[in-house]
């Protein structure tokens, strides 16, 4: 094997010139790799079974991969965490929308509700609202896209969250849900549906319910108090 063929261009480089990342992780081994060869070349030339070894080695991991790869697994979860902000008529607004008042429980290691979960917390909606569903759907995406309209596809969730129509949409929405929940129907619903296991088999405790709950009660009350009535009536007109 001669070890100047182990030069060969950066397919990363074309890669990322389009502001694509798909190469980085192969680029970090095939980088050390290059090094490794070119370092046991002997008159431009490596035996197969150095090259065996050097593979070999490469696979069991060193402390340079190691480095390296933490590295670019933080700047995955970086460039990951920013494409969570930004939002995006692909996304279900009305969704996003009745998460957001738990959305903390959501975050940590382990998080106190796991997401796994909240297929359980969609269908409680549906329940609640039935028929009104659908309008709900609509109007959150109606106005996703008249604010994707306005600010472009640099939208950020949080722009979107400060929209008052947005709030308003949600107190209407969180207040027919609980009173939903005060129903006999919406109290089983609500206890038959949450306590459900997820299809990973994870199941909530009833101190991880009770919280979304309390969550969803606390924020109606925020929001009623910024949000007058009439308002969070017309949010919802067609």
């Amino acid at each position: 094997m001669n070890a100047s063929t182990a030069k060969q261009p950066n397919p990363s480089s074309a890669c990322a010139a389009k502001g694509a990342k798909c190469y980085q992780a192969a680029a970090v081994v095939s980088d050390l790799l290059e090094r490794l060869l070119r370092e046991t070349a002997r008159d431009g030339m490596v035996r197969v079974e150095d090259a065996v070894k050097i593979l070999k080695l490469i696979s069991r991991g060193t402390y340079e991969l190691d480095v390296a790869f933490e590295h670019q697994e933080k700047k995955c979860r970086g460039d990951l965490a920013q494409a969570r902000d930004k939002a995006s008529s692909r996304n279900n607004p009305f969704r996003r929308m009745m998460v957001r008042p738990f959305e903390t429980l959501l975050n940590g290691d382990p998080p106190h509700y796991p997401r796994p979960l909240l297929g359980n917390y969609f269908e409680v909606l549906e329940s609640a609202y039935t028929e009104k569903y659908a309008e709900y759907d609509r109007t959150s995406k109606a106005l996703m896209q008249a604010l994707l309209v306005a600010h472009g596809h640099n939208l950020q969730w949080e722009a979107f969250y400060a929209e008052p129509r947005v709030s308003q949409i949600m107190a209407h929405a969180l207040k027919r849900l609980l009173r939903f929940l005060d129903t006999p129907s919406g109290q089983r619903t609500w206890l038959t549906t949450m306590s459900r296991p997820a299809p990973s088999g994870l199941r909530p405790s009833a101190e991880q319910v009770d919280s979304v709950r309390e969550t969803l009660s606390h924020t109606l009350r925020g929001l009623e108090i910024m949000t007058p009535p009439a308002a969070a009536a017309m949010a919802t007109a067609p």
